[in-house]
C-alpha cells in the first residue's frame, strides 16, 4: 500500500471512530485486517459450542441461554472476558489463572475446532426448543424486552463508572454539555450517506 493511501485509510478509520464515539458507541480499530468483527469471531466459537451442545443433548437452547444470562453473561457485561478472568486468578491475577487452566484447553471437552452438519435433524431440534423457549413472544417484544434491558444494564453499570456504563456516562454528558453550551448546531442529515475522507 503505497503511504497516500495508508494516510487516508487511517484517517478514515479516524473519522469513523469518531463518528461512533459522539454517538455514545466504542469504536474498536484493529489492528489488522481479518474476517468478520472482533465480536463476531467470539460470538460464533461460543454459538458453535453451543451447537454441539444441543447436537448432543446435553442441553437445550433455554439451558444453554441460561448459562450466560445467569452465569458469565453477567460478568461479561461489565468486565469482559479476561477481566473477569484475571479477578479468577486470585491476588496472583492473570498469570495464575492461566496456569492454573491453561492446560485444559488440550483437553478433548470441547469441539470447538469442528463444526457439527447443520442437517435437517438439527436444525429443527433448534427451532422447535427455540420456538417452545419464546415462542410465546413475537420478535418486536423480544426486541423492546432485550432494548430494555440493556438500558437496565447500562444504567446500573453508570451507577459505578465501569464497562458500558461509563461509556454511557460519558455520552450522557458530552449531551448534557452541548445542550448547555448555548451554541445550537444543525443536526446532522442522517439520510445521507456517511463519508469517509
Amino acid at each position: 500500500m503505497k503511504f497516500a493511501e495508508a494516510k487516508k485509510l487511517l484517517a478514515s478509520k479516524a473519522t469513523a471512530a469518531e463518528f461512533y464515539r459522539e454517538v455514545g458507541m466504542k469504536p474498536l480499530i484493529l489492528r489488522k485486517e481479518i474476517d468478520a468483527f472482533i465480536a463476531d469471531r467470539l460470538l460464533e466459537a461460543v454459538w458453535r459450542e453451543g451447537l454441539w451442545l444441543i447436537r448432543d443433548d446435553v442441553a437445550s437452547t433455554e439451558e444453554l441461554d441460561d448459562a450466560i444470562r445467569y452465569g458469565f453473561g453477567l460478568r461479561w457485561a461489565q468486565m469482559g472476558l479476561f477481566e473477569t478472568y484475571r479477578v479468577a486468578g486470585g491476588e496472583a491475577g492473570m498469570r495464575h489463572f492461566i496456569s492454573q487452566f491453561g492446560p485444559t484447553l488440550s483437553l478433548p471437552w470441547t469441539k470447538l475446532m469442528d463444526v457439527p452438519e447443520l442437517n435437517e435433524e438439527l436444525i429443527e431440534k433448534i427451532v422447535a426448543q427455540s420456538d417452545a423457549q419464546s415462542g410465546m413472544h413475537s420478535i418486536r417484544e423480544l426486541e423492546r424486552i432485550r432494548d430494555d434491558n440493556l438500558v437496565a444494564i447500562m444504567q446500573g453499570l453508570k451507577l459505578h463508572d465501569w464497562g458500558a456504563g461509563a461509556l454511557l456516562k460519558e455520552y450522557e454528558e458530552r449531551l448534557y454539555e452541548k445542550a448547555h453550551s448555548g451554541i445550537v448546531a444543525s443536526d446532522p442529515d442522517l439520510s445521507e450517506t456517511l463519508r469517509f475522507a
